[in-house]
């Protein structure tokens, strides 16, 4: 496999670049559940993409997981997105079909702050922009809900985030009205994403766990606030 060239980058988007994170040990202090920081403060990635997820695929399992909450909702979303691209409809990015296809893959994810898979089973229109959201991972109080962004005209993709629920008619969420303003930038592409969320929680879990730090963690957190 290769890497999804189908990246988007922050600048040609209508969204404002940023991070809903958790704090890090000598890198971001506690704000909260979640912090809002600077996505320039970002660090680089440590890792090749190749678009097979061999960053993960090295990595152990654990019995909790982000998959654990609704994994037979999740596959019938896929497969209907699937069905749906068929038929010429705006089709998910290769990177999001392999990940949601590869239960081995989603075991090996946790989160610290208990987020879970929640795929919608379809693109809605996103209200500040000529383009398209597609849900997949939630906050398990819902304070934060994670989409795949893709604009109309184009095959490119991004990964956003709100603290409004965007859905379709058959999903129901109790809450205020939107505000498209709040939309962010968090990645160019899906597996990205994946990659920083999984790190910043394996480097939540070391320092709670009182184990030693991963080369991987270290390296992200060496360069932390630098460059």
């Amino acid at each position: 496999m290769v890497e999804d060239r189908q990246k988007l980058k922050q600048e040609s988007t209508p969204f404002r670049p940023g991070w809903w994170g958790t704090e890090l040990p000598g890198g971001r202090p506690r704000v909260g559940t979640y912090g809002f920081y600077p996505h320039q403060n970002l660090p680089p990635l440590p890792f090749d993409f190749q678009g097979d997820f061999a960053w993960l695929a090295s990595q152990p399992t654990h019995k909790y997981h982000i998959a654990g909450e609704k994994p037979a909702e999740n596959k019938s979303a896929l497969a209907k997105l699937l069905s749906a691209r068929t038929a010429g409809v705006h089709r998910p990015p290769n990177e999001l079909v392999s990940f949601f296809s590869a239960p081995e893959l989603q075991r090996r994810m946790r989160s610290c702050t208990d987020c879970y898979l929640d795929l919608s089973s379809a693109f809605v229109p996103c209200p500040n922009t000529d383009g398209f959201l597609l849900r997949f991972l939630a906050d398990s109080q819902g304070c934060i809900f994670w989409y795949v962004f893709r604009p109309a005209a184009a095959d490119d993709h991004c990964v956003v985030a709100s603290r409004d629920f965007y859905g379709t008619e058959d999903e129901q969420w109790d809450g205020q009205s939107p505000d498209p303003a709040q939309i962010i930038f968090c990645e160019e592409s899906f597996e990205r994403f994946l990659c920083r969320f999984w790190l910043e929680n394996e480097i939540w879990y070391a320092d709670h766990e009182k184990r030693p730090m991963t080369p991987p963690g270290q390296k992200y957190l060496e360069f932390y606030g630098l460059a």
